[in-house]
């Protein structure tokens, strides 16, 4: 890991982008819906002196750019003719760009920042702080703007928090189409710190701070907007989380003001402590970490699921961790046309989407004094929307392992694309209500095993895995499932008794392979050499002593995934 990483996700959005060229709108302009004209001149005299305003904030001159998008995107909502021309940047391509000017890397071992793309300023008063009437204007021009847009008729919920309406993602996942539960099933945020003073989260109930918390970093915004997203309160302030009434746990990864992979793996590891629950990573690298690898592993293997954002490096080809690693349920963005984005990263480790594009978060009042930014875009926020989905919907379904939960949330999703699955968009967009009225997936017993060092006791985990067969019962049968990205292949441990021969075989229509490797096998990987020493074929035989060895089942390429059941058995030479 490198010493130093920006903030996992940290370029996915820089707060002071917003202000780069002053803009005046122009009045005297023809509304086409009459209805809305009080509503439109009324948002539109607000913003243009908050955009100075952020402009004298920024040091900026008179005379310097401001980005002009989230002005032109408000007129066109609200019906208002302007002329355009040829030079004009749409408004997400211009975020692109600034996006792709400051991607940097992160703190944890080479954990990258997301580059989360455009972070505009939602008011320059706080909302906490202002006065009763500015705080009646804030909230009512909000409301204006929310009802005057399309999220409002989408979402079909009535708006209780101001910012409410402009939540689109809210009806896309299905979240306005069930009561979300109580606190249940836990989402921990391993992310930057979280502002405990923010009126999203000082009075939040369940909510616990499992370190002390920095949100004073130039780039510790993030992890008060990621938590937001998941689960913000419905408190009449700012926004409403996915699950607001989830139990939130937080963990502060970057105390030094950039996220570390000790405090990461700390954090992890913590958070296992508690499982069942819901792990947050919004962040990525392109160098794996062995300590992250070991302690998501860990995770599963007690019942957590771990989600992780796929990144913002679009079609580049090469994987970002802990998003590419099995057994983590990588989430990419999508947008409200329910297409994947270009900045969205695509892989075969992609398990789902979920928006991502236009949120609105919640930000430190050190970093934001409004305590809200707008136009949010980046994977980053598009992973806890998912955390919170799952967590939502095992709290309702508790009999599910782990296994099952992180099964579900891919094949319950809403498809987009080609049909199936696809590396852009995994299974499809999240969706709450067919993740509660799908059926329950089989168990997959005995994960994480995909190596030796998973099941191999004094390895990966202290015990490793007990064997599937023993001298008392020297046969066996297992039922289990693969998946060529989550799952590739399964070890399990098997004894082969003095002076017997074991044989393996799988059922699995011709979709798996089973072999067995020897007692002095470190990995399915190992050299070629190694490889010829270890590997038995379908039998292997014992002389005077009996001892442990190693059976794999693998696909065959026929499929991408496949269920099936292997068979050991034992016999004497």
């Amino acid at each position: 890991m490198q010493p130093r990483v920006r903030d996992a996700e940290t370029r996915l959005v820089e707060l002071g982008v917003a202000v780069k060229q002053q803009v005046e709108i122009e009045r005297p302009r023809a509304l086409r819906r009459h209805a809305l004209a009080h509503a439109a001149e009324a948002a539109l005299e607000l913003e243009q002196p908050l955009e100075q305003l952020a402009g004298r904030q920024r040091r900026l001159e008179n005379g310097d750019a401001v980005e002009e998008p989230r002005l032109r995107r408000q007129a066109d909502r609200l019906g208002v003719d302007e002329g355009r021309d040829r030079n004009d940047l749409d408004g997400g391509i211009g975020a692109e760009l600034v996006e792709r000017r400051e991607q940097r890397l992160l703190a944890v071992a080479e954990v990258r920042a997301q580059p989360d793309k455009r972070a505009l300023h939602a008011a320059s008063v706080p909302l906490a702080s202002a006065s009763p009437v500015r705080r009646l204007l804030l909230i009512a021009v909000a409301a204006a703007l929310c009802a005057s847009g399309p999220a409002a008729a989408a979402t079909g919920r009535l708006a209780g928090d101001p910012l409410q309406g402009q939540e689109w993602w809210l009806h896309d996942i299905g979240a306005d189409q069930a009561a979300p539960p109580g606190p249940g099933v836990p989402i921990t945020i391993v992310d930057s710190g979280v502002d405990p003073t923010h009126p999203e989260f000082s009075d939040r109930p369940n909510t616990t701070f499992l370190n002390s918390q920095s949100v004073d970093g130039p780039e510790e915004w993030h992890g008060t907007a990621v938590a937001s997203v998941a689960a913000a309160p419905e408190n009449g302030v700012g926004i409403v989380g996915v699950y607001p009434q989830a139990a939130l746990q937080v963990w502060d990864a970057s105390p030094a003001s950039t996220i570390s992979t000790l405090s990461t793996v700390t954090g992890i590891e913590t958070a296992a402590q508690h499982c069942p629950g819901v792990i947050n990573l919004s962040f990525g690298s392109t160098q794996p970490s062995t300590q992250l690898r070991a302690a998501i592993l860990d995770a599963f293997r007690n019942g957590c699921l771990v989600v992780a954002s796929a990144g913002n490096d679009g079609a580049n080809g090469h994987p970002d961790f802990p998003a590419a690693y099995a057994h983590v349920l990588t989430v990419a963005a999508s947008d409200q046309n329910d297409t994947v984005p270009s900045f969205s990263s695509e892989g075969p480790w992609v398990d789902v989407a979920a928006p991502g594009v236009g949120l609105v978060a919640a930000v430190p009042l050190s970093h934001n004094p409004a305590g809200y930014s707008t136009g949010l875009d980046g994977t980053s926020f598009s992973a806890p929307i998912v955390s919170a989905a799952a967590a939502w919907v095992w709290t309702m379904r508790p009999t599910l392992d782990v296994t099952q939960i992180f099964e579900l949330m891919r094949r319950s999703a809403r498809d987009i694309g080609a049909p199936g699955f696809d590396p852009e968009s995994g299974w499809g967009i999240v969706n709450i209500p067919n993740a509660l009225a799908a059926p329950a997936p089989p168990r997959d017993p005995d994960e994480p095993n995909d190596d030796i060092d998973e099941v191999q006791p004094g390895r990966l985990f202290p015990a490793g895995q007990p064997t599937l067969t023993t001298a008392a019962r020297p046969s066996n049968r297992i039922a289990a499932t693969l998946d060529a990205s989550e799952d590739p292949g399964d070890i399990y441990r098997i004894w082969v008794p003095a002076h017997h021969v074991v044989r393996v075989s799988v059922s699995s229509g011709g979709n798996a392979a089973a072999r067995i490797w020897g007692p002095q096998t470190t990995s399915v990987d190992e050299s070629l050499a190694a490889r010829r020493r270890d590997l038995k074929g379908q039998l292997v035989r014992a002389g005077n002593t009996g001892f442990a060895a190693y059976a794999e089942v693998l696909l065959t390429g026929r499929s991408i995934e496949t269920q099936y059941v292997l068979s050991v058995k034992s016999s004497i030479r």
